[in-house]
This record gives C-alpha cells, sequence and structure tokens, in this order.
C-alpha cells in the first residue's frame, strides 16, 4: 500500500512521483517497460514554462503569456487550466530546483513557434535541463532508456545543439576546439567503462535527474510491472492491480502517467513500443471521458526512415537541423513545394497529413556536406552508408534524380527553379519561408540574405522520402485544473488523477511552442501530488 500511484515514468509521473515523495507521501511508481523514461527519454527535452525565474527581467508576464495562448490556441483553450498551468508551471520549476537535482536553463534564443502572434517572445518561455553525470546514477544508469542511436555520435555520446556548434567551429575557434575536445575524451574514457556515453543531454538529462532524486529520496521506480486495471471502492479509485497479480492500493490517488493513445492511421512513430494508450483506456473504463474539439488528435513531425544494423527501424523526427536551413525543400510527388519548409514540425506533419502522401527533402552536394540531412551528419561522413542502404537518394542531375524517386521531373526542375530566383532576394514568394523570426532561428545566420533560403544549385543531388510520424497525443482524459479525472458529467471521479499524453492537452491540437508536452506534463504532476498532499 501506498499514498500515491503512479503509472508510467516519463517526464510526467517522475514530477508527480517526486513532489508528493518530497512532500511527504508514499509513492510507488509502476513501468511497464523494463527501462524507466518513456518518450521524454527521447525527446530533446525542452520545457515550456512561461514567465518562470530563468526569463531575463521584464520579456515574459503572465498576462503576456495568456494573450499568446489566446492567440494560438483560440477559443478552444480551457481557461481554468490554461490559468493553472501558467501560474504553477513557474513554482514546479522553483520548487524542483530548490529541493531536487531537477536543473534547467532557459535557451538563449528560443522563439515560440508562432512568432508573429501577439503575446510571442523571443526567449525564455523554453527551458532546457542541464547536462547530468550518468555516472551518479551509479547502478541505475542501465535503467535508463537510451536516447534514439541516431541522436547520438561515436556509439552513444549525446550532444546537444550547442556541442554541434562546438563541433562544427573546432577549426574555427578555440573555444569551441577546447570543447570539442573535452567531449570526445570524456566519451573515449566512458566507453572504457559503460555501454554509452554518461555525458547525458536533452530529454535523457530531464529523466536521470527526476529518478535521480526519487532514487534520493528512497522511492526506486518499478520497471517490468504492467497494470491491467484500476481498482474501485464505493465509487473511488482505490489502487490498481497488475499484470503479476498484485493489488496496490493507493490512500490518496492513482495518476495516470502512461504516455497517451497512439494512431492507428499514422505509420510511423519514434516513441516507444511501451506507450500503448493503455491509461487512457483504464480512465474511461473507470468511467472518465476523453477531450473533443480539438484541432489536431495528435502532434505530429516529419520522420525519415531507416533500416538499423539489428533488423529495427529507425524512425527519425526531423525537428530543428535540417528543414529550416538554406538550400533545402520539400517536394511532393507532383515535384512541387506544398509547405513552408522551416514552419515548427507540428504544422509541417499537419501539412503532409492534410497533402496525403509521403513527400521528399531535396538538397544539393553543398548543403548535405555543411548540414547533413536527417540521419546524415553535418560534413557527410556517414553518408556513403546512407547511400548504400538506400537511405538517401543520389543522382548527377535533378532530372534523374526525380526518376529515381518517381516523381515528376518538370515539377521539380520548376519548383528549385523558383526557389533558387528567390534565394537572390531573400523572398520566398510561395510559401514566405525565413519571414518571421521562428523561421530565421532555424536558419544559418551566417548565410543571408535569408537565413532559411539557398540555392540548389551542386551537384551531385540528393533527397530522402519523409512521413507524418506522432511525438504524442493531444486528445485523452478531461481533467479539471487540480489535474482530477473528470467523469460524464463533469465531476472529479475520486482517487484519479492524469498527466501528460493521458491527460486532455490544454492546447487543444495547437503546437504554440518548444515543450508544449513536457512543460503542461510536469506542471499538472506537480498539482495533482499538490492536491493529493492536502487531501490528507
Amino acid at each position: 500500500m501506498a499514498d500515491v500511484v503512479v503509472v508510467g515514468s516519463g517526464a510526467g509521473g517522475l514530477t508527480a512521483a517526486l513532489t508528493s515523495s518530497l512532500l511527504g507521501l508514499s509513492v510507488e511508481v509502476l513501468e511497464k517497460a523494463p527501462i524507466v523514461g518513456g518518450t521524454s527519454a527521447l525527446s530533446a527535452g525542452s520545457v515550456w514554462i512561461p514567465n518562470s525565474h530563468h526569463a531575463a527581467d521584464g520579456d515574459d508576464s503572465l498576462d503576456q503569456a495568456r494573450r499568446y495562448l489566446a492567440a494560438t490556441v483560440g477559443n478552444r483553450l480551457k481557461p481554468d487550466l490554461a490559468e493553472a498551468f501558467l501560474e504553477q508551471g513557474p513554482r514546479m520549476v522553483r520548487f524542483l530546483e530548490d529541493r531536487s537535482e531537477v536543473a534547467f536553463r532557459a535557451y538563449p534564443r528560443h522563439p515560440d513557434y508562432l512568432a508573429d502572434a501577439e503575446g510571442a517572445t523571443l526567449a525564455g518561455r523554453a527551458l532546457e535541463p542541464l547536462p547530468y553525470d550518468g555516472r551518479r546514477l551509479g547502478e541505475h544508469f542501465r535503467r535508463l532508456r537510451d536516447p534514439l542511436p541516431e541522436f547520438t555520435l561515436l556509439g552513444g555520446m549525446m550532444v546537444d545543439r550547442g556541442d554541434i556548434g562546438h563541433l562544427l567551429g573546432a577549426r574555427r575557434s578555440l573555444a569551441s576546439l577546447r570543447h570539442a575536445v573535452g567531449i570526445l575524451a570524456r566519451h573515449v574514457g566512458d566507453r572504457l567503462h559503460h555501454h554509452r556515453g554518461t555525458r547525458l543531454v536533452m530529454g535523457n538529462a530531464l529523466v536521470a535527474r527526476l529518478y535521480a532524486s526519487l532514487l534520493a529520496q528512497g522511492v526506486s521506480v518499478r520497471t517490468g510491472h504492467g497494470v491491467t486495471g484500476l481498482m474501485r471502492d464505493s465509487g473511488r479509485v482505490s489502487g490498481v492491480e497488475t499484470d503479476g497479480g498484485e493489488r496496490i492500493e493507493a490512500s490518496r490517488g492513482v495518476v495516470l502517467a502512461s504516455g497517451g493513445a497512439r494512431f492507428a492511421e499514422i505509420a510511423y512513430s519514434p516513441r516507444p513500443d511501451s506507450v500503448s494508450g493503455e491509461g487512457v483506456a483504464w480512465g474511461v473504463a473507470a468511467g472518465g471521458r476523453l477531450g473533443e474539439g480539438h484541432t489536431e488528435q495528435g502532434f505530429w513531425t516529419p520522420v525519415s526512415l531507416r533500416r538499423r544494423g539489428d533488423g529495427s527501424t529507425a524512425v527519425f523526427p526531423h525537428f530543428v537541423l535540417d528543414r529550416g536551413k538554406p538550400g533545402l525543400i520539400a517536394v511532393d510527388r507532383a515535384g512541387r513545394r506544398f509547405v513552408n519548409e522551416a514552419i515548427d514540425y507540428h504544422r509541417f506533419g499537419k501539412a503532409l497529413r492534410e497533402h496525403g502522401t509521403a513527400c521528399h527533402f531535396v538538397c544539393d552536394d553543398a548543403f548535405i556536406r555543411k548540414y547533413g540531412l536527417g540521419m546524415v551528419h553535418p560534413g557527410a561522413a556517414n553518408l556513403r552508408g546512407a547511400l548504400a542502404d538506400g537511405y538517401v537518394t543520389r543522382a548527377d542531375s535533378l532530372a534523374t534524380l526525380a526518376a529515381r524517386l518517381d516523381i515528376d521531373a518538370g515539377g521539380l526542375e520548376e519548383a528549385v527553379g523558383a526557389h533558387n530566383r528567390y534565394t537572390e532576394r531573400g523572398v520566398d514568394e510561395d510559401f514566405g519561408k525565413g519571414s518571421n523570426a521562428y523561421e530565421r532561428n532555424l536558419g544559418d545566420p551566417a548565410h543571408g540574405p535569408n537565413p532559411c533560403l539557398g540555392a540548389i544549385a551542386t551537384p551531385p543531388f540528393y533527397a530522402i522520402e519523409v512521413h507524418c510520424g506522432d511525438i504524442g497525443a493531444s486528445v485523452g482524459l478531461v481533467t479539471d485544473a487540480a489535474a482530477r479525472v473528470l467523469d460524464a458529467n463533469g465531476a472529479p471521479i475520486a482517487g484519479l488523477y492524469a498527466c501528460g499524453n493521458d491527460m486532455d492537452s490544454l492546447m487543444a491540437g495547437a503546437y504554440p511552442g518548444p515543450g508544449i508536452t513536457l512543460g503542461p506534463a510536469m506542471t499538472f504532476g506537480y498539482i495533482a501530488a499538490n492536491h493529493m498532499a492536502d487531501a490528507g
């Protein structure tokens, strides 16, 4: 028996568990997978929290954040949930940083995704976890979910955007050279003793910090413990039943944080297979209901696919590293552009879904060697293997490339020609690529006049096939501002809480900024824990 049972070990669930423990409650964390971290451990780890103490003085406010959400989510915004998130998010950050190993910093510059909307900011709302030394987890390091291999270098060395900049600039800057040598030397030492690098960044660092803090509290995550259903007692959710036949009572409440629903119509997702929608199903079986009126059922991203050496399929999300750089276009079967390539990944994925087919990213030799392309790293050191296994298609002319991709050659040549003309003035007359602060931030600041527009002119030419994938569910269990799951009549179901993708997103299918899944997930995990602590 425990005061609180948390189902799932992503950032939302771990925050609910850690906050509960820090507030004096006993906690059981159950994770179906044999490892800890869920989708959060695979993510970029960005956490969108407006108006925290990490924002520069005067650059944000509650009112400004309210106006931004009103402008981007619109009339689908749930005022009570939005207000709870905006007020409690900064408190959650301060609480965890003051009382645990969780630590954040604001990206120096990271505009909100809809940068022209009222209330948008250029920096301060997107927080990233500080790098973490995985060696501090001791024997528990192996129980932390590994990052996507395609997001690592040299057999498991994690790098973030800052590291990539230093690695690419090592020949031009002494500071970058020192940084690059430092992380490379650290990785060599790591591989003498560990199965991968122990310098953790992004979502892996966030989960590791939460996990280490729980262990310090004496709370372990029980991996390999699947839940088969919720226990009820006089209408109240009183605990869970596990696939091992165990019945675990929860005197204060059960928090569902199992990762959210899956979408049958979406064939590809970087989310782990252990995320299967069970938590949402249990909530519905207990009397909860699913949200309605979302602009999109889930949160989308363009993904490319590649067969790994072990026979599994890598699903690579194209978040920030290639689409917005100068010299790449996305074309359909007719060889035509259909979208602004530099918009945020959710809107790009939505455009791809609406277009109804896969697309191709097309670039030239100068681009792929400078910026990389998907799973091909900047510098193109691994290009040969990507060509050999068919991930990348190459041709000496656009017409030949089109033939190999089975797309219209005339359309492709016309699209490239128009795009090349736009680069001269720096104005994309078709889709406006590079016209706002967010898009320009994805481009190359050293390239002008538009950091997102560059000619596709240096043969050979390259392409990869790109599909729409999902990175999380927007639709989930309807809750109140205390994260309590609501029944069909709008009344709270006693003892049942939800956060993360199991909870109906307050964004209602919109995606206004980096970390709009993790930010609310952690905030409502924190809110749920406080509500359960106060209930005693």
